[in-house]
């Protein structure tokens, strides 16, 4: 069988030129060894491979090296591998949770603001059933008591505050009896 000259060549292309199995790790056996002759230590090293450092990108053998020749102790490097700049997942999974983070502080910040403003509604709504002119007349004129009248107070207040009304009946009933005028 005649093979075209260009075929050779092109899978001779494959087996040198691209990245084969010996490039699976990013750490071998020769950066291990640079990296003992520069005075790394055995923390370092493990560092390195366990946190996959150097396939990250967050730091390469030759900078490792670089920082022992500069004297930077093996604590320090530690930790710049541990707690280096994060990779861009890592940096992605962060933004989509600083993301959520700041629509949930947002729905509750709004959820709040309504709150607010249902309260003040409440409040004014009952202020101004406290001090109605007719309400007011009805205790002038003795139909409703000052007792009974103070009682209507305290529990539209406590009902505002939404506090519990437990000397009044389980409807909210406060028992207040408004007599008729003559007629």
């Amino acid at each position: 069988m005649v093979r075209p000259a260009g075929a050779g060549f092109f899978l001779l292309f494959f087996f040198l030129v691209l990245p084969g199995p010996q490039k699976a790790f990013a750490v071998n056996p020769d950066d291990i060894i640079r990296l003992k002759e520069a005075g790394a230590g055995d923390r370092v090293i493990r560092e390195i491979i366990r946190s996959r450092a150097v396939s990250r990108g967050l730091v390469s053998i030759r900078e490792v090296v670089e920082m022992k020749a500069a004297g930077i102790g093996d604590g320090i490097i530690v930790t710049l591998l541990r707690y280096g700049s994060a990779t861009g997942p890592e940096l992605d999974r962060e933004d989509a949770a600083d993301r959520a983070l700041g629509r949930d502080i947002r729905r509750s910040e709004a959820v709040l603001l309504y709150r607010q403003k249902e309260i003040d509604l409440l409040v004014g709504f009952l202020t101004r059933l406290i001090s109605n002119p007719d309400v007011l007349k009805l205790v002038r004129e003795g139909k409703i008591s000052g007792d009974d009248y103070a009682r209507i107070v305290k529990y539209l207040k406590q009902y505002a505050r939404d506090e519990e009304t437990l000397e009044y009946g389980d409807e909210g009933d406060i028992n207040i009896d408004v007599r008729k005028t003559g007629e």
